[in-house]
């Protein structure tokens, strides 16, 4: 009697979850990349593509792209997102925009606290399934804070005729794109 019991019970405490998997993050990695065409300057940069969880599904980094700084940045970008379950242009626009000490305080103190796994820095994008779950983030570093979010967000929209994905933010800040 009590094994039945714990049948009953068992579905009450667990819950599963979707992310992305390695296929959907190299195609993210790939058009992050590919989208770099579209900016008035090309510059090489660094992509990293977490799952939900925050685990390093992908990483590239394109030739001419230094090693070191700019993998770890995009890293952190995409772990903001996660962490915090937003874009990291949020972050920075909710902490640093307003210039209030105790705010900028507080950034600080959660940067630190979370040992360089945040960063106030637009470029990474949290990426959002049709139900509104976070499915994993892209980050990327190496070209101007918005060009970077632009990148992110252009290679999650690689995906969209795959699937119900969507980003946060919504839509990227980018103005030196290339004109169409």
């Amino acid at each position: 009697q009590r094994r039945n019991l714990e049948k009953v019970t068992m579905s009450g405490i667990l819950h599963t979850s979707a992310s992305l998997n390695l296929n959907a993050a190299d195609t993210i990695a790939d058009a992050s990349i590919k989208a770099v065409s579209n900016l008035k300057t090309h510059k090489p940069m660094a992509v990293t593509v977490l799952d939900a969880a925050g685990g390093v599904l992908v990483q590239k980094r394109m030739d001419g792209c230094p090693d070191g700084a700019y993998i770890k940045f995009s890293y952190a970008k995409a772990r903001t997102c996660i962490h915090l379950q937003t874009s990291s242009r949020t972050f920075r626009e909710k902490y640093t925009s307003g210039g209030e000490a105790p705010k900028y305080t507080q950034a600080a103190s959660m940067v630190s606290i979370m040992e360089g796994e945040l960063i106030p820095v637009a470029g990474g994008v949290l990426v959002v399934a049709e139900d509104g779950s976070a499915v994993g983030s892209v980050g990327v570093s190496g070209a101007a804070a918005d060009e970077d979010e632009y990148l992110a967000w252009a290679g999650v929209q690689a995906l969209k005729e795959e699937g119900a994905l969507s980003t946060v933010p919504e839509n990227h800040r980018c103005t030196t794109l290339k004109e169409a």
